[in-house]
């Protein structure tokens, strides 16, 4: 099996720290490192990932000033050591089967990048939508998946719920210090892919819009193809 780094950039989300590791930590899919990035919490967020990291030693916690998203996933990429890739939020959250999933397809297919749709939930836990393509599993051109991405054609533009080839991200930095960095940034790895890219779409996965988040404020569900 190969092995599997989860990065994972947290701040001030100790009301929702503990079910995100908690979901990674039970996959089915166990060789696996779970990289936490604490981004200058004030809260509980800290002491939380560091009683993780003294209960599963796949955990590495990583501590930082203030720096953002950004800033946080490329500490992640620079001290992961897993054979593939895969960013989440850590007020999100996923099913048991969610990166055996991701790994079977890409393997399956046999490609550098996998995707899957994903649900769209409430703080309440509450499924709002949920966010898939036409077919039940295909291979993409890259071409064709990011035109899907840019329109959110099933696909989001965040570099979550999909899964990379480690060598795809060399060179690739998310921007410090700028709001919705994923427009400018996931494109990179894609174009960086030399195969077609593997999509499926068992929603395995969860994207939680919360009311103080400035992305979920912004967040319009017609950009996905409702009405």
């Amino acid at each position: 099996m190969e092995k599997i780094s989860i990065i994972i950039p947290a701040y001030n989300t100790e009301k929702f720290i503990s079910r995100c590791v908690n979901c990674f930590i039970e996959q089915t899919y166990s060789n696996i490192e779970i990289i936490l990035v604490d981004d200058g919490s004030t809260d509980e967020t800290a002491k939380l990932c560091d009683q993780f990291q003294n209960k599963d030693s796949r955990i590495v916690v990583i501590h930082k000033e203030n720096g953002g998203p950004s800033d946080a996933r490329n500490v992640g990429i620079d001290n992961a050591s897993g054979d593939l890739i895969t960013f989440f939020d850590s007020d999100d959250y996923v099913e048991k089967n969610y990166i055996e999933y991701l790994y079977n397809i890409l393997i399956k297919y046999n490609t550098q990048i996998s995707a899957c749709a994903y649900n769209i939930s409430d703080e309440n836990n509450s499924i709002l939508f949920k966010i898939q393509g036409k077919k039940s599993e295909e291979c993409i051109s890259k071409t064709e998946f990011i035109r899907r991405m840019l329109v959110e054609d099933g696909i989001t533009v965040s570099p979550c719920f999909k899964l990379f080839r480690s060598g795809l991200l060399k060179n690739v930095r998310f921007p410090k210090g700028k709001l919705f960095e994923d427009n400018g940034t996931t494109y990179k790895m894609i174009d960086n892919c030399k195969t077609d890219i593997a999509y499926g779409n068992g929603a395995y996965c969860y994207y939680v819009m919360r009311s103080n988040s400035q992305m979920r404020s912004d967040f319009n569900i017609k950009k996905n193809g409702h009405d």
